[in-house]
């Protein structure tokens, strides 16, 4: 069996991918002329499509996820015309990409069923393994979880035949997903950590998300001290590497796991990194809310004071949002008004 799998054509390896997510999904094939030799001709189009493409890397390392997409699309129209299927391939993935950044799963997944089409055309089994591991991270949570347990069986078994570290790393991770959807999280938990000892070198915050997932189980498990030591691993890799989002989430996770110890010295501490980064990466809302959180902390403490500091910060924080009517800033202030009747 594992030599048949060995012989299989691109093209077939696609086509299972595909059967198994859906059941029978016909990917369009190019006809004969769209799979001829990239056209030389007209450098110019060349040019532009590829100008359009560093456009959209500036527009969404500036936060324009949108607009990248936009100035994407209209640069595979221009690899079209020269018939760059390499350049659409690579693009599309970077138009998935953003669109998952959007809350657009339903377009990402769209997307990622195109590229694996040009994956086969190109016989470009990397570009095809890539997908469906993607196509897996972006179904997992849907209701029917059998068809996707599927797809990363087969995904998994390709990654590991054609020695892809990071695609295995990544369906391991799928798959402790899926495990965990189950409720397995002893098996969820053993293919994290096989996910971690995967991952390159080159990918540290991918694996500081496969901690997070680790911790996840392990609170599942009411194992706290298990589950502060990943959620901990996961902040360090994103203190080391600047990785703000990766930062945030192992916050909040590790803030949440110090409360079932409890251990409330660790999570002031936490709160007002946590609010810090806020302000860092221009989100008043999460630092006015997190500061609400510290003044809570401290009133529990009976530390009146510090407590109205909290409150009075979150209230100016909240203060700064267009909506002046916000949740955040209501509850900061009704924080004050009871502070101050004490």
């Amino acid at each position: 069996m594992y030599r048949k799998r060995q012989k299989m054509s691109v093209a077939n390896i696609g086509a299972t991918i595909l059967a198994a997510f859906v059941g029978a999904i016909v990917v369009p094939m190019p006809t004969q002329a769209q799979q001829a030799t990239v056209n030389p001709e007209n450098r110019s189009v060349r040019d532009e499509a590829d100008r359009l493409l560093d456009r959209g890397y500036d527009q969404l390392k500036n936060g324009k996820p949108r607009e990248a997409i936009k100035t994407w699309l209209y640069a595979i129209g221009y690899y079209r015309q020269v018939n760059d299927q390499a350049a659409i391939s690579y693009t599309l993935a970077r138009v998935s990409d953003a669109y998952e950044m959007i809350g657009a799963n339903k377009a990402a997944q769209d997307t990622l069923i195109k590229r694996i089409g040009y994956g086969n055309t190109l016989q470009d089994k990397e570009a095809i393994i890539e997908s469906a591991n993607n196509l897996t991270s972006l179904t997992i949570n849907q209701s029917d979880v059998e068809p996707v347990a599927k797809l990363n069986k087969t995904t998994l078994a390709l990654s590991e035949q054609n020695d892809q570290g990071l695609n295995t790393a990544i369906a391991l991770n799928n798959k402790g997903l899926i495990a965990g959807r189950y409720g397995d999280h002893l098996a969820a938990i053993k293919l994290y950590y096989a996910s971690i000892k995967q991952y390159p070198i080159r990918e540290p915050i991918g694996e500081g998300y496969v901690y997070i997932h680790s911790g996840d189980s392990r609170m599942a498990l009411d194992d706290y001290k298990s589950a502060i030591a990943d959620y901990g691993n996961a902040l360090t890799l994103a203190r080391q590497h600047r990785n703000y989002p990766l930062m945030s989430v192992a916050s909040d996770r590790l803030i949440a796991a110090y409360l079932e110890v409890p251990n409330f010295y660790r999570i002031e501490e936490l709160l007002q990194n946590r609010s810090s980064l806020a302000l860092v990466m221009g989100d008043r809302e999460t630092a006015a809310i997190i500061q609400r959180y510290l003044g809570d902390l401290y009133l529990s403490f009976g530390n009146l004071p510090k407590a109205r500091l909290a409150y009075q910060e979150s209230y100016d924080f909240a203060a700064m949002l267009e909506d002046k009517s916000s949740l955040p800033l209501r509850e900061a202030y009704y924080k004050l008004q009871a502070l101050e009747k004490m």
